[in-house]
């Protein structure tokens, strides 16, 4: 098949290597235009515009997919399909062009967690499992008909960014699937049932901010939840504090007080407590609790999150 994919994060690399390497013809590659970053604000390409052109493919960067230009042509790619990773929503226009349908890879067990940050709130959430889901495109977002969904289960110490890149390497064994089966109309959509739908917001930079009157056990799921994207973090007085690789442990205090400062960071939440192997202070880099505590005085008994 003729296959067009539509992609701009990380997540979607290896659905477009898999493609690249199966028996289908990636005729175009669309992806976002390149923006400023670092410092310097330099441009700076997407991370799926940087792989395409290392593989010699044709790559679209509209700013406007309603733009009558980028319509024309993405339509004269004469796409048998597209696939569609971690891209803005498509108009009509442009998703109604492949003749047969516009796929998607949703990382979750649709209707479950629709919405831009499935992973994130699987994990805030403390599910047990997971999943993809591939869906063909219609006009209401992640409401699209399933072609293909398979479970996977949560690994106990598991991140967002961690579990993010395990689904985005089976998402694209998945999709290959789905597509040899629709070259051959084996493939009938199933519709989501509305009743069962849940929602996965976009998550901002303060949804990372540590609720220490917790118990332990949703604090732990919190953070890893909110890793690397947008980072847990403490309060002390104006500065901020991210804290990394946590792990349940026993200990009581008053949540948010700081029990022990050693090789790790251990903090009481409103049961149990928490302890950190690594920190970042506000402005610095980030590092081993144990080299942190040799420039920074953060004594036991300090209260985080005031």
């Amino acid at each position: 098949m003729r296959v067009a994919f539509l992609g701009t994060a990380g997540f979607g690399i290896p659905t477009l290597e898999a493609l690249h390497s199966s028996p289908h013809e990636v005729v175009g590659v669309v992806t976002g235009p390149d923006k400023q970053a670092g410092r310097g604000r330099k441009l700076k390409p997407s991370a799926v515009r940087v792989i395409a052109e290392s593989l010699g493919l044709n790559v679209l960067t509209p700013k406007n997919l309603k733009n009558k230009e980028f319509i024309a042509s993405f339509s004269a790619l004469k796409p048998d399909a597209a696939v569609v990773v971690a891209f803005r929503i498509l108009p009509p226009e442009v998703f109604n062009i492949p003749k047969s349908g516009t796929l998607n890879i949703h990382p979750s067990l649709l209707p479950a967690y629709r919405g831009p940050a499935p992973i994130n709130w699987a994990i805030i959430n403390g599910e047990e499992e997971t999943g993809i889901s591939i869906i063909k495109i219609s006009d209401r977002i992640d409401a699209g008909g399933v072609l293909l969904q398979k479970r996977f289960s949560l690994l106990p110490d598991e991140t967002a960014g961690e579990l993010s890149e395990r689904l985005a390497n089976a998402g694209g064994k998945m999709m290959l699937e789905v597509l040899n089966n629709l070259a051959s109309s084996t493939l009938t959509p199933l519709s989501q049932d509305e009743s069962l739908v849940t929602r996965a917001p976009k998550l901002k930079k303060e949804d990372g901010h540590i609720n220490w009157n917790q118990p332990a056990a949703i604090v732990y799921n919190h953070i890893r939840g909110v890793t690397p994207y947008p980072g847990a973090y403490t309060l002390l007085g104006k500065q901020w504090f991210k804290l990394y690789l946590p792990s349940v442990v026993p200990g009581t205090g008053i949540p948010g007080e700081i029990l022990e400062v050693d090789k790790t960071l251990t903090v009481a939440c409103s049961d149990k407590a928490i302890s950190f192997m690594e920190i970042q202070r506000q402005g610095k880099k980030r590092m081993s609790v144990s080299d942190f505590r040799r420039g920074y005085d953060l004594p036991p008994g300090t209260i985080l999150g005031e």
